[in-house]
């Protein structure tokens, strides 16, 4: 079997006829071959594919001919949306179309969680119940409605209104509130439906959040974790809490609003007026001490106090300031939310009519999680757990997260029956894939790291600028950026990206960019959608796109729209955040260095990411221009030059203009 899988990625297999423009690559050939040899001998598997090899299709075509011929189904979790978009769109179909050349008929789906997806009952008792939300809100309901005759899809990522957050969480679909086999819409329903594909397909597609949040995924006996990089960012989302007090509020509010207008009570008209008054005196107890409670948090930690100013839809507020949870905060969080927990599922109990029945049992499972989270977040600790506040556009968030990762992850993925192949364009930090295992859990797992195919030494070329002043350490520093992004942007005759590690860097640069740059467009995240951006950034083909952590990784562009990339700032983690001083704490308890274990592997694979968007084909050409001068003048500069291709060296903006003439 081990020839029949490498021949499949020959030059004299049915691949050429079926992708134009496709070529053979022994680094292709070679991850297809291990990963078929892992997924058959039930052992995990770490694959570093540098751009170019064509890893979906080396883990795909081996995956399909396990999974057809063990009789079990193989689950490939991604990051980003755009990767799902990829495998669905484009590389499945290419390997249903090889298997069927072969005789073997390969079926695949995606999946998507739950509140991905738009609740077509929760959306029309919405809109035949007008004063369970703002009547301000109909429009945006009115415009759901018909979007979802239109879109088979009804998933929100599709969605062609913006939809508040707060509205959203009343329409999707919600486990709790789902009436399955009953329910008057089951013939329609969009998740029951992308259900069914799932169940009976060969490959199916999910995300990492679902991957980690999910138990009754369907069985599977195998599985890809691509864009495994991003693997510790997901199970930071999954394994910690966060709560804020808008959610808070907004969880309350679904119950009734404070005036008593909006909210399920006003419906439950079979309430005893014992049982309504009961409620309601809970739900006012629990508002003030929600109220109480976040600004109290705030207070004791020299923040300031929640805000209800909100800022204007589609922009960007103030940075984030955060401190680390006080061990003595002496807050007891909010005790009221247990019997307004109880008494709202005693009235779930008595209730007859199936979708009152429903939206009680929501309610209760939210309340249920907003006390869960916050007591998750106040109880005491172990150093493994960092906690923190937040404070952001006048709201107060509570977070923890967990410091180490690989006991949660080796329990939830790698303890199981099943392998797994854990694969990107960035795993390493040139020295080999050990740490990557270690961090996710994954120390058993075999490795395998593949160079790319591309001639980086004629397609790249790269300029490390020496002379600009060092982050932080100088108040000309952005200015000395911007200066240096404008000689850049006079120099490249194409599109390019600036990249930053700050919010605040990048709007500031921009400011001193835009009476500067003339004659292209300058577009910043933020200002509209990031795919709806990127499509405008790929057809302007000269313009000058400024982004932050989005842009650095899962981003494809092809075709030449793209030609240089500007990292401004080697991407190390902030070290001041509440977060990194626990990671850093409790690292050195253990006795091991934060800065060379944790901080530097972590800059260098994001540094490689960053570095990844400029070729992303064989006819690419383009440069790199890296504005921090710490990669030439400190010790651990060569770890980031070092994990590199190998590129054309340039020396100065003059020979950066000139390497676009050539």
């Amino acid at each position: 079997m081990k020839t029949d899988i490498g021949r499949l990625f020959s030059s004299e297999g049915p691949l050429p006829a079926l992708a134009p423009g496709f070529e053979e690559r022994p680094q292709q050939r070679a991850m297809a071959v291990a990963v078929f040899d892992a997924l058959t001998g039930g052992r995990s598997l770490a694959v570093e594919a540098g751009t170019g090899v064509g890893k979906s299709l080396a883990y795909l075509l081996p995956g399909a001919l396990w999974a057809l011929g063990s009789d079990r189904r193989l689950l490939v979790s991604t990051y980003t949306r755009a990767l799902q978009e990829q495998l669905v769109k484009r590389e499945l179909p290419l390997a249903v179309a090889v298997l069927g050349g072969m005789g073997l008929r390969l079926d695949f789906a995606m999946l998507m969680g739950s509140d991905n997806y738009l609740c077509l009952r929760r959306l029309a008792r919405q809109r035949r119940q007008p004063d369970l939300f703002d009547r301000r809100l109909r429009p945006t309901l009115d415009e759901l409605a018909d979007w979802a005759v239109e879109a088979p899809g009804g998933l929100r990522s599709t969605l062609p209104v913006l939809v508040p957050e707060g509205l959203w969480q009343r329409v999707c679909r919600d486990p709790e509130a789902c009436m399955g086999s009953s329910c008057p819409f089951r013939g329609d329903c969009l998740y029951r439906r992308d259900w069914a594909k799932a169940e009976s397909s060969r490959i199916l597609v999910v995300n990492h959040a679902l991957l980690l949040s999910s138990p009754k995924l369907p069985a599977f006996g195998g599985l890809v974790i691509d864009e495994a990089h991003s693997l510790e960012d997901a199970a930071v989302s999954h394994f910690g809490a966060a709560v804020s007090d808008l959610a808070a509020a907004r969880t309350l509010a679904d119950v009734s609003s404070p005036d008593s207008r909006h909210g399920l009570l006003g419906r439950l008209a079979w309430l005893d007026a014992g049982q309504r008054d009961r409620i309601g005196e809970f739900l006012s107890s629990c508002r003030a001490e929600v109220r109480g409670f976040f600004s109290d948090l705030a207070r004791v930690h020299g923040l300031p106090e929640p805000s209800s100013a909100a800022r204007p839809r589609g922009t960007r507020g103030e940075d984030v300031l955060a401190r680390r949870l006080d061990p003595d905060h002496g807050l007891e969080g909010i005790p009221g939310l247990r019997p307004l927990e109880g008494l709202l599922a005693q009235a779930c109990d008595a209730c007859v009519d199936p979708e009152d029945a429903s939206e009680l049992r929501t309610l209760v499972s939210r309340l249920a999680r907003l006390r869960g989270d916050i007591e998750a977040c106040l109880k005491k600790a172990d150093a493994s757990l960092a906690r923190w506040v937040e404070v952001a556009d006048g709201r107060v968030v509570l977070r923890a997260a967990p410091l180490d990762l690989s006991p949660l992850l080796e329990e939830s993925l790698f303890s199981k029956d099943a392998p797994v192949i854990l694969t990107s364009a960035t795993l390493s930090t040139g020295r080999g894939l050990r740490e990557f295992k270690s961090r996710v859990g994954a120390e058993g797992a075999r490795e395998l790291v593949l160079d790319s195919p591309f001639d980086y030494p004629s397609q790249a070329g790269l300029l490390l600028v020496d002379d600009l002043p060092e982050p932080g350490k100088d108040p000309g520093y952005e200015a000395a950026v911007a200066d240096a992004c404008r000689r850049v942007v006079a120099a490249v005759p194409g599109g390019i990206f600036l990249l930053f590690s700050s919010w605040r860097v990048l709007r500031v640069v921009a400011g001193m960019l835009k009476g500067k740059v003339k004659g292209r467009p300058l577009w910043c995240q933020g200002e509209t959608g990031n795919e709806a951006l990127l499509e405008q950034f790929m057809s302007a083909r000269d313009a000058v796109l400024l982004g932050v952590d989005t842009f650095w990784q899962g981003v494809d562009v092809q075709g030449g729209a793209l030609k240089c990339v500007v990292l401004t700032k080697l991407p190390f983690p902030n070290f001041a955040t509440p977060l990194e001083e626990a990671r850093r704490e409790f690292m050195e308890s253990q006795g091991r260095g934060y800065f060379e274990d944790y901080s530097v592997p972590r800059a260098v694979v994001k540094f490689r990411q960053g570095f990844g968007r400029l070729i992303r084909s064989a006819e690419d050409r383009g440069a790199v221009v890296v504005l921090d001068s710490r990669i030439l003048k400190r010790r651990y500069g060569s770890l980031f030059l070092d994990a590199l291709p190998r590129c054309a060296r340039l020396g100065s903006f003059s020979e950066l203009k000139a390497f676009f003439r050539a």
